[in-house]
């Protein structure tokens, strides 16, 4: 669910922007500049975009707890932020008698084994 999510909120509020994007270049005062402006289009078309995208995500993300859930799904695709557990999370780690180990991905790892997981992780974490 979290990756239908994440693809929403990132495809709608795209759509938004490019559909802006669109509606300003059919403004009539730039019907003047019209020559110019394709000329610079493969240029300035996909950047104008991008900040027009962004510029309507950080908006709407920051009205977002103000708003009603059928809005925000309108202008951001979902109204629920897609969650994400960190790849090096510290997490629970519960010790069973009899060796066993529960990890917080809820696999069961025998103490030995766990033991030099950690270790190998320590190794590959970079220090700051």
């Amino acid at each position: 669910m979290n990756l239908l999510t994440s693809i929403l909120r990132t495809l709608v509020p795209s759509l938004w922007g490019s559909f802006i994007t669109w509606l300003i270049l059919l403004l009539p005062a730039l019907a003047p500049l019209q020559d110019q402006l394709l000329g610079l289009a493969n240029v300035l078309l996909p950047i104008i975009t991008a900040v027009i995208v962004g510029a309507w995500y950080a908006f709407w993300r920051w009205l977002e707890p103000r708003l009603p859930d059928w809005l925000i799904r309108a202008v951001l695709g979902s109204a629920k932020a897609p969650t994400y557990l960190g790849k090096h999370t510290a997490g629970l780690v519960t010790v069973i008698p009899g060796n066993i180990t529960i990890t917080n991905a809820g696999e069961m790892v025998p103490d030995g084994d766990l033991r030099a997981r950690m270790e190998r992780v320590a190794r590959q974490t970079p220090r700051a």
